[in-house]
Order: C-alpha cells, then structure tokens, then sequence
C-alpha cells in the first residue's frame, strides 16, 4: 500500500469520527432546543430511539459520499488550505439540506423558525468538527512532506543537461511540492551527465512497470526532447498505460496548443498530461452520473435491446454484437461492444473507415447508425468504466498512428475515459477519412479544455435530438 493510500484511508477514516461526534453534539443539542425532545426525558433515551440510531449510522455514510462527490479525497499529500476550506464548508451545506430533507422536514414541531435554527446549527457542528480535524491532518501531512517523510517518489525521463536542471530544480522545491527524485529514465541517448553531476541511478523505459506497480514510484517528469514534439510524445504515449502521474514542463504543454492553467505559485510550474484539468468534484460527479444513468438505462431498455438484437441476426448471418479493440483512456485497450451494422468479415483486407454510401453495411446496419442505435450496448462499456457518457470518441490504434503523425496534440484525449457520444460527434458527426478525424479533434480538444456537467448534459440532449431525428449519417 503506497502513502497516497494510506493517507486516503486515514482521511475517510477521520471524516467518518468527525461526523459521527458532530451527529452526537447535534443530537445533544437539539434535545435542549427542541421541546418535543423533552418529553423523551433524557438524551439517552433520545439516542435509543429507531430514527436517532439510523440517524447515527447513515449520516456519517452518507457525507463520506458527499466529501467524495466533492473530490476531497483525490490529492491527499499535497491539499490546498483554502480549497480544503470551501469544500468543508460546502459539504457541511450539503449534509445539512440533506438532513433536512431526510429528517427534520416533516418534523411534529410547529415552530419552523426553531426547525430551520437547528439545521443551521448542525451545519456550524458539522463544518466545525470536520475542518478542525481536517485542518489538524493536513498540518501534519505537510509538516512530513516537508521533513522528507512523505513524498512522491519522481523519476525525470530523460538524460543530459536539461534533466540535470530539472533534477536541480526540484530538489530546491522538494519540500513544497513533495517531490523526491530517485533517479533517471533513459531514452536512449547519453546518461553520462546525469551519472557525473547528480549521482542518481539511471533506468530503462522497460523497468518502469515493475516499479510503478510495486509502489515505489509515483510520479514520472518528462524532459521534452530538443528535436521536436513527436520524439517526446512517443515517450509519453509509452508512459501514459503506466498508471501513474505524467508530468511535462509547461512550455511544451503549450507547444501542443493547449493553455496552461494552474493554481501553483510556489513550485516548478508542471502539467499533469495524464489527467485533464479538471476539479476533483466534476470528475467524481461525472463518474458518478456515468454509473447511475447507465445502470438505470440497461435496466429500463434490456427488452428493446433484445428485440434489436434479434432483428440484427435476421437481417444477416453473424452474430448480434460486434466487438473490437479500442484505445481508451491511458492508451490503455479495451473491447467495446456494438449492434452489428455491417456484414461479416468487411474488414478482411484491413481496418478502412466506412462512408454514408459503404457496402458493408447491412440495410438495418443503416437504419441502426442512422439512430445511432448501434452504440447502445456501449451503456455496459460505461458501466464498467471502459468509457464515459460524454468524452472523445474512441478509435483503434491503426488510425489514432496516422492521426497523431497529422496532429500530436491527439495525445490529449487519452487524458479521460472515451464517450458514448461527444462533442465532435455531434457537431462534426462520423469521419470516413483521417483528415475528417483530424477536424473533429478540434471538437475534442475544447471538449477536454471545457469539461463540465452542464456541458455533458448539453451534449447529451444534442445526442438525443440527433436520435430522435434520424441525423446520425
């Protein structure tokens, strides 16, 4: 178990007891205030009863779901003091609309103005409580980041002079930023200066996966390459499947048209380009709306989805569901599933994207894309979290080589989970060459570089408007 963890366990662990005794001092509290509450004599018989105990064991549950939603728990060694206060004090709004809702709402008492004293009271507890032990843990997670107890294990991929700077640099804001440079990554050319001036140990590409996967490094920072962007976005494609922190300086960042936005001012300014830029709050609520609508959509549509499956293997000889192999998020592969819309084997002499007036596809295949139909099984992709609801539209790795030749910045896109639909495929629609890939990329990339949930909800009914019309090719 790494630190990162560790110290996600811990602060579970600690906003569960926080909320739990502000439960307990609220229960105290409204048994003083509230004059129904007299009448069960003491606070002990208040506590015993059905509801208070339900209380007791479901709230404290329940706020770890809000402080999870709020993203709380995603950067744990190196947290922002402000940001920790505003989500606190949101989660701390949040329980107590929540409480409201759930328990006090229909409450026999006829005073509402002491209902609603009571529910601002426990949002004060709740917000008091849980910031004061967060605040504690937090003082102690930096004090060990500073004194070298904590930190994230950094490798610089790259040799020469330029890591030599930047291994400088980061040992200088070691104690700010966490990081503790444990040695260097070739890439094939010369590591006698990083040997000679930093006396690190220098490793292979090819041993990095043993390493990430025991834990012992949790962050890569790759050193661009002075020949161009391409000889450095092949590094970093090699890294992405890895699973850990990615980060580039952010004068290369900005090489592949992208703005750089960042919070930090204290530190060497680098870019995370395995993961978008986005709160810790809209990537749990995306997640979370992901799961949940797919979940309700498989179970309300099943019988249609049987009866299109039916249809496809009458239509044609060859099974109901298509499967291939897809580029998700990380570069990592996945199989993704569809309705069939094409005849067996229309692929026998090679990957080749399909047109409006394509062959291959069988006459309900057409009616199927038309509807766009033929993505519905993607909903258990979604489930699993092979793909998102809304993201950049996943493609195979034959075309994503020619894609990356015309536009590196397509690298950008393994950043999140690919989508069901997304914002190129509902402005630009299906690309039946590379070039009309390369021109939706740009609906991508301002995807990526906008992500909200009001955005995917947009998307979404553009989805829906685009399946009800029949506009899909």
């Amino acid at each position: 178990m790494n630190q990162s963890t560790s110290l996600r366990i811990l602060y579970v662990f600690c906003d569960y007891l926080s909320t739990l005794a502000a439960l307990l001092l609220f229960v105290v509290v409204r048994f003083h205030l509230e004059p129904v509450a007299h009448m069960m004599g003491s606070v002990g018989a208040m506590m015993s009863t059905t509801m208070v105990r339900l209380e007791l064991l479901l709230f404290p549950l329940l706020m770890l779901f809000v402080y999870w939603l709020t993203g709380y728990y995603n950067e744990v060694i190196m947290k922002s003091r402000l940001q920790e206060l505003l989500e606190t004090l949101h989660s701390a709004l949040v329980g107590m609309a929540v409480f409201f809702l759930i328990a006090m709402i229909n409450d026999v008492d006829a005073d509402r103005f002491n209902t609603y004293k009571l529910i601002s009271i426990l949002a004060a507890i709740l917000f008091s409580c849980t910031y004061l032990m967060r605040v504690a843990l937090t003082t102690a997670v930096r004090k060990r980041v500073a004194d070298g107890r904590i930190c994230r294990h950094t490798l610089i991929v790259g040799t020469g002079p330029k890591a030599d700077s930047m291994y400088a640099r980061l040992k200088k804001v070691s104690r700010v930023m966490g990081f503790q440079v444990e040695g260097f990554v070739s890439t094939g050319k010369s590591a006698d200066n990083c040997l000679r001036n930093c006396n690190v140990p220098v490793y292979t590409i090819d041993s990095l996966k043993n390493m990430i996967a025991s834990g012992s490094i949790q962050t890569l920072v790759v050193i661009s390459d002075d020949a161009g962007i391409n000889p450095t976005l092949e590094i970093i494609n090699k890294l992405l499947p890895l699973e850990c922190d990615v980060l580039v300086d952010a004068e290369f960042y900005q090489k592949l048209s992208a703005p750089v936005r960042t919070q930090n001012i204290i530190g060497e300014p680098l870019v995370d380009v395995s993961h978008p830029m986005i709160s810790g709050s809209t990537a749990n609520i995306k997640r979370f709306f992901d799961v949940a609508i797919s979940a309700v959509a498989l179970l309300l549509i099943w019988p249609f989805m049987l009866v299109l499956a039916l249809l496809v293997r009458m239509d044609s000889p060859g099974p109901a569901i298509y499967r291939q192999e897809r580029i998700g998020r990380h570069k990592k592969p996945f199989t993704i599933y569809k309705f069939r819309s094409m005849y067996i084997n229309a692929e026998s002499s090679g990957p080749s994207l399909s047109s409006p007036a394509d062959t291959r596809i069988t006459p309900l295949g057409r009616r199927l894309r038309k509807y766009r139909l033929d993505e519905l099984p993607q909903l258990w992709n979604v489930l699993r979290g092979d793909m998102s609801l809304v993201g950049p539209r996943p493609e195979r790795e034959y075309f994503i080589r020619q894609i990356v030749e015309k536009a590196p910045s397509y690298t950008l896109v393994q950043q999140v989970r690919p989508g069901l639909t997304s914002w190129g495929m509902v402005k630009f629609g299906y690309a039946s060459t590379v070039d009309q890939m390369v021109q939706r990329l740009r609906y991508e990339l301002m995807y990526i570089d906008n992500i909200s949930i009001l955005l995917d909800f947009r998307i979404i009914i553009y989805t829906i408007k685009i399946v009800l019309t029949g506009k899909g090719i």
